[in-house]
């Protein structure tokens, strides 16, 4: 893997550990009990970790220290979430799911694949809200294992948290991938 990439990994990592840890503080009173990182909105989630990455931007990426935004267009068919652009023309793409669907994420990972530009690094993270007693086993996440353009960059987290969906314990399973153009 890259070294830029397993900087980019562990601060991701690093917003959903430290997000959920502050929601489960809330969640120890009775009017915020199911406070988790899936309370956080996705945006949010992207743009903490934009900001994350950018905090640690020397000791990732040296002295290339690329530019960051939001919501960029970049010709595949939406605005993907949060991009790098570095001077010499090379961006890092990454989109951001939370707790949705099976074929969301696989529309990411098309959307992702689809983008034209070569010079591009296109990563997908991946928050589901699994339940508790075999979170790893998750068809969403075989899902996108099984999908032919989808690297795992690190090993699949499991974290403990609270929601508000389901009467059973749900975990955070958290994957980041790095996807292959199509």
């Amino acid at each position: 893997m890259e070294p830029y990439l397993q900087g980019i990994v562990e601060q991701i990592l690093a917003v959903v550990k430290k997000e959920n840890s502050e929601l489960l503080n809330f969640a120890e009173n009775e009017i915020n009990s199911e406070l988790g990182i899936f309370h956080m909105p996705e945006l949010a989630f992207a743009y903490q970790c934009g900001k994350q990455v950018m905090l640690h931007a020397e000791k990732i990426f040296g002295e290339n220290i690329p530019k960051w935004g939001r919501e960029i267009g970049l010709g595949n068919g939406g605005l993907t979430d949060l991009v790098f652009i570095f001077n010499d023309g090379k961006k890092i793409a990454i989109e951001f799911k939370m707790r949705t669907t099976g074929e969301a994420y696989i529309r990411d990972i098309d959307k992702l694949s689809k983008i034209k530009d070569v010079n591009i690094t296109r990563i997908l993270v991946a928050v589901i809200d699994a339940f508790a007693k075999e979170p790893l086993s998750d068809g969403r996440v075989m899902e996108i294992d099984n999908d032919d353009r989808s690297v795992k960059l690190g090993p699949i987290k499991v974290l403990e948290t609270k929601q508000s969906w389901y009467k059973r314990e749900v975990s955070a399973v958290v994957g980041i991938w790095k996807i292959k153009p199509a």
